[in-house]
């Protein structure tokens, strides 16, 4: 029986692409709101450093108006061309972009281009977009190379008038916005820091990413595009901000020092906070499965970890979920990218507390939920291997090895519930070699 359930939130309408080529997806960022989050309410939670950590995964409604907007991203593959991908997936009304531009970074922070490296970004030969409710659009080829690892800053000047933004609620990363069209100007004087990540707990306002949800490059025949897609562990949620280091991240540095990977391009499609079963800070996995994960240009693998906010978000986000519905969830969603011909690896639950030592929100650690997270591994690790191409033991690799409900201490980023930067690599280090060769030969 499928358990597809209706979205909430509107499902984007993106632009279809018409010819792959050897493009694949070096960046992205799932779009979540910002309406989505309903009675998710911080007040609920214990503790100053939680209820501003919260800021960075639910950010309010923003509307930007009269204002530049520019993000850094951090590419996990280079190539010959990039193209830009625009949201407006949760708007009300038709959101006009007059003028966006793309280039380099200089240096290891900050926003400021590189001389030279900034180009125009244009849509159908316009330097202006507009985007309709709902909508999702993708640029012409821009005419800028890049590599593995480059910082691309993107500049998008946003116009009085236009209702409040698509977002991605936890990038780790600082924005800047500056008064009137800055698009052209390659310094970034005129720019004021916004989402200023303090710490992996605190950020002044939040870091998150608005409007961009893609950025493919034109790379070499054969490269592919392979997925992460969770929820706040495969987000990064807690990791330290602008130095890139959530697992994904990791895996792409991995990928890239093996002459047999390094053809493959790691995006990560993750919500902090999202369900598998049901909407909430964002759409479920089973309703952004098509949209952001089959959709992604020439598709090579999938690794996916989710769930245990279906488990724990209880007084948060409704009736906690049972194993038996994670279950069923996960035969549905392996089934449907099996039936795109792509291959699906899926991470056990990580720890999430008990009463000795309990997450500081949500029913994560309570008894009833953490033996519905046993019996979801334990199915992962017996019969999950059967209906997977492969099972990564994510929960076996930072947990305690005396206190298996606890992630151990070094890798905990103090909430029992997130791993820190060093949880987070090994995390990537710990998937399987075989799993990632299978991938890459397609």
């Amino acid at each position: 029986m499928s358990l597809t359930v209706p979205n909430i939130a509107r499902q984007a309408a993106a632009q279809p692409v018409e010819d792959d080529d050897n493009w694949v997806s070096a960046w992205s960022a799932a779009p979540q709101g910002p309406s989505t989050l309903g009675q998710f309410g911080v007040e609920t939670l214990s503790g100053a450093n939680q209820v501003n950590a919260v800021q960075d995964l639910v950010p309010p409604p923003t509307t930007f108006s009269d204002e530049t907007v520019r993000q850094v991203m951090y590419l996990h593959h280079g190539g010959s061309a990039v193209r830009i991908q625009l949201s407006n997936q949760f708007g009300e009304s038709t959101t006009t972009l007059p003028s966006v531009t793309v280039g380099k970074r200089t240096g290891d922070a900050g926003a400021e281009v590189d001389p030279g490296s900034q180009r125009v970004v244009t849509f159908d030969g316009e330097p202006s977009v507009g985007i309709p409710a709902g909508g999702t659009v993708l640029s012409d080829p821009v005419d800028l190379a890049t590599e593995a690892f480059d910082h691309l800053v993107l500049s998008i000047f946003v116009p009085a008038g236009n209702g409040p933004a698509t977002v991605h609620g936890n990038a780790m990363q600082t924005f800047f916005t500056a008064a009137g069209d800055q698009t052209g100007t390659e310094g970034d004087e005129a720019f004021t820091e916004r989402g200023i990540v303090v710490n992996n707990y605190t950020s002044t306002f939040t870091t998150a990413v608005y409007y961009a949800t893609g950025i493919h490059v034109e790379g070499e025949p054969g490269d592919r595009t392979l997925v992460a897609f969770g929820d706040s562990i495969t987000d990064g949620f807690l990791s330290n901000g602008n130095i890139d280091n959530r697992y994904p991240d990791v895996l792409a540095r991995r990928l890239k020092a093996d002459p047999q990977t390094q053809h493959l391009s790691v995006t990560n499609q993750a919500i902090s906070g999202g369900r598998v079963t049901g909407d909430g800070i964002g759409p479920s996995a089973l309703a952004r499965l098509e949209s952001q994960v089959l959709d992604q240009p020439n598709l090579g693998g999938v690794i996916f970890l989710q769930g245990i906010n279906d488990l724990g978000t209880a007084i948060l986000q409704g009736e906690p979920k049972t194993a038996d519905d994670l279950i069923a969830a996960y035969r549905e969603i392996a089934e449907r990218i099996h039936a795109a011909g792509v291959p699906v690896y899926i991470g056990t639950l990580t720890p999430a507390g008990d009463l000795l030592r309990p997450a500081p929100y949500g029913v994560y650690s309570a008894p009833s939920q953490v033996a519905e997270r046993n019996t979801v591994n334990e199915w992962l690790r017996t019969e999950g291997r059967e209906v997977f191409d492969g099972v990564i033991d994510f929960d076996a690799a930072i947990r305690d090895p005396l206190m298996p409900d606890w992630i151990a201490l070094q890798y905990d980023a103090l909430d029992n519930l997130h791993p820190n930067d060093a949880g987070y690599e090994l995390m990537a280090e710990s998937i399987p070699q075989e799993f990632l060769d299978e991938i890459a030969a397609g």
